[in-house]
């Protein structure tokens, strides 16, 4: 056999070689694979404690988070198996509040009536809202007869009116918001604080100025 004829021999040999696969080498790539896979959980679990650890940097972005978490809280059954689900709160006693108060407030609980700062906050509520309804039904009723009037006097005469008129408005809101400033002493829960009315928002409500 010539040199040459050698050489294209080998050349065959060494490519059937290359071409042979090792089974450890499958093995391995195996167990390589499948531990990727068992990884990629781990990896979504990691970028998911990342969003979690995402810290609201907003008022509006914690009530956001808090709201998302109780609604999928609940989509979990989170509150499916809550002791006393469906019963009365029990009668649990607020450490700050004074004996002789709550034993005031038992008693008009017992007889189904409401503290006093309830009831003041509630006619209140009703004596503000009684007032924006009264002030839209004046203001569209000056809004239709300066739509009628055909002569600058008439016109004029509307609008001297509705001057006199904000300032009656502005009197009785005057009024409301001291009666306001006195319920919201009263009142143990800061939350429920009632906003004091401005007449401009208040005209502002029914698309009016202080000038027809």
């Amino acid at each position: 056999m010539t040199e040459q004829n050698s050489s294209q021999q080998r050349a065959r040999t060494s490519g059937a070689t290359n071409k042979f696969i090792d089974p450890n080498t499958v093995k391995a790539k195996v167990h390589q694979y499948q531990d990727g896979k068992s990884e990629s959980p781990s990896r979504a679990d990691e970028t998911a404690d990342e969003k979690a650890r995402v810290v609201p940097r907003s008022e509006l972005e914690w009530n956001d988070l808090i709201s998302n978490r109780i609604e999928e809280a609940m989509r979990n059954g989170a509150f499916d198996n809550l002791r006393n689900k469906g019963k009365p709160l029990p009668n649990l006693r607020n450490p700050h509040v004074p004996a002789d108060q709550q034993m005031a407030n038992d008693l008009l609980k017992n007889n189904g009536l409401a503290p006093q700062w309830i009831s003041d906050r509630t006619s209140m509520l009703h004596a503000i809202e009684l007032f924006r309804v009264k002030l839209a039904a004046i203001a569209l009723a000056y809004q239709a007869e300066l739509a009628d009037a055909t002569t600058p006097i008439l016109r004029n005469a509307v609008r001297d009116r509705w001057v006199l008129q904000v300032e009656r408005w502005q009197e009785e809101i005057h009024t409301l918001n001291q009666r306001i400033n006195v319920i919201n002493l009263q009142q143990p829960i800061a939350r429920l604080e009632i906003f004091k009315l401005r007449l401009d928002d208040e005209l502002k409500r029914v698309e009016m100025n202080r000038v027809l």
